[in-house]
C-alpha cells in the first residue's frame, strides 16, 4: 500500500479535529468516544491514533487552539488602545470581555467539559488551565502597571486585582454555559462595570474629575 502524502495526513488531521470539535461541543468530553470521532471524520481508528494519542490529547489541542485564537483577537483590540483616552480604554475593555464570553458560549460544551470534568479526568488539563489563567492575569497585571506608570491609577497590588478579574470571568463563564444566564453580552457588561469601578476607585482625584463626565457616554 502506498504511503500517504503529507498533504493527505494534514487533511486527515483537520478532519479529525473538525469532527472532535463538533462532538465535544454537542456532547462534551466524557460522552464522546474516539470511535465516534473517527467515524464522523470519515477515517479509521488507526488514522486517529496516527495523529493523537487519545481523546484527552485531542481535547487539549482543541482548547489550546480556541484560546490561541481568542488571545490573538484580544491582542488586536489592545494594541491600538490609547491609555490616555479613558473612554477609548473603557470601550476596549468591554469589547475584550465580549470576545471572551462569546468564545466561551460558542464552544459551550467544550467550556463546560473543561470546568466540570475534573482535572484528573483529562491528563494535562490542570497544568494547561492554570497556565492560561496565570498568563491572562500576568497580562492584565502588566496593563495595570502601565496605567499606573502613566499616572492614571494608584494600585496597591497589580496581580491581586488581575487575579480578581480572572476569577470573575471564570465564575460568570461557568454559570453562563451551565444555566444559559447571563448572556455573553450581559456578562461582558457586568465585568466591564466591575473592572471600571475598581479602576475608578484607584484613580487620583485629578484624573477622576476628568473621567467622571465621560461616564454618561459609556454604553454599558
Amino acid at each position: 500500500m502506498a504511503r500517504r502524502t503529507q498533504a493527505q495526513l494534514a487533511e486527515t488531521r483537520q478532519a479529525i479535529i473538525a469532527s472532535a470539535k463538533q462532538l465535544f461541543s454537542d456532547k462534551g468530553f466524557a460522552r464522546t468516544q474516539v470511535a465516534e470521532i473517527a467515524q464522523n471524520a470519515g477515517v479509521g481508528m488507526s488514522a486517529f491514533y496516527g495523529q493523537f494519542e487519545d481523546k484527552s490529547q485531542l481535547f487539549l489541542f482543541i482548547l489550546n487552539e480556541v484560546f490561541t485564537e481568542l488571545h490573538a483577537a484580544i491582542v488586536k483590540v489592545r494594541q491600538d488602545v490609547n491609555l490616555n483616552a479613558p473612554l477609548e480604554s473603557i470601550l476596549a475593555t468591554q469589547q475584550i470581555y465580549e470576545l471572551i464570553f462569546e468564545t466561551l458560549n460558542k464552544h459551550a460544551q467544550i467550556t463546560l467539559s473543561m470546568f466540570r470534568s475534573g482535572f484528573s479526568a483529562i491528563p494535562g488539563l490542570e497544568t494547561w488551565y492554570w497556565h492560561i489563567c496565570d498568563s491572562v492575569a500576568a497580562e492584565l497585571s502588566q496593563n495595570y502597571q502601565e496605567a499606573e506608570a502613566a499616572g492614571l491609577v494608584e494600585i496597591g497590588s497589580h496581580r491581586d486585582m488581575s487575579d480578581a478579574m480572572v476569577g470573575m470571568v471564570q465564575h460568570l463563564g461557568y454559570r453562563m454555559v451551565l444555566q444559559g444566564s447571563p448572556t455573553p453580552m450581559e456578562a461582558a457588561k457586568m465585568c466591564t462595570r466591575y473592572t471600571i469601578g475598581s479602576l475608578l476607585m484607584s484613580m487620583p482625584r485629578d484624573k477622576l474629575s476628568q473621567v467622571m463626565p465621560l461616564w454618561a457616554a459609556i454604553p454599558v
